[in-house]
């Protein structure tokens, strides 16, 4: 049997207290982990929703848009057909302006999206802060 009357005075208590501010080290350390994940999850959840939910109401728009665009853009057609005696003509002309309009709004959008970034950013400044904080203490 052990006997910790047979240690030296205060061995035990200090080595079991230490190996104690370990493990409540360890524990809090990990609990910290465990809430910063939870926070990415939760932030990049809410970035991903926002993220469909703009895209479904921009194809919604999209279609919408597409359907006027279509018949103003045969009306203008015809329009300009008549005007230069020409009904293929005024189809051609239009196409042409519609088809330089819509590159100019491609390129315009790719630049943006490019510029969009889907980063966690208050996951990211926590984990800073954490770090720092770490860093200090240590």
């Amino acid at each position: 049997m052990y006997d910790k009357r047979a240690e030296p005075v205060g061995v035990g208590r200090n080595s079991s207290s230490f190996m104690g501010l370990v493990d409540r080290l360890v524990g809090d350390l990990l609990r910290l982990l465990d809430q910063k994940l939870a926070l990415l999850k939760i932030e990049l959840n809410e970035q991903f929703t926002a993220a469909v939910r703009a895209f479904l109401f921009l194809a919604i728009g999209g279609v919408v848009v597409g359907l006027g665009l279509l018949f103003f853009a045969i009306a203008l057609a015809l329009w300009v057909g008549e005007v230069i005696n020409t009904i293929p003509g005024g189809f051609a002309l239009v196409a042409g302006v519609f088809t330089v309009a819509g590159g100019i709004l491609l390129m315009t959008m790719k630049g943006k999206l490019s510029q969009q970034r889907f980063v966690p950013k208050e996951t990211a400044q926590e984990l800073r802060r954490d770090t720092e904080w770490i860093k200090r203490e240590l």
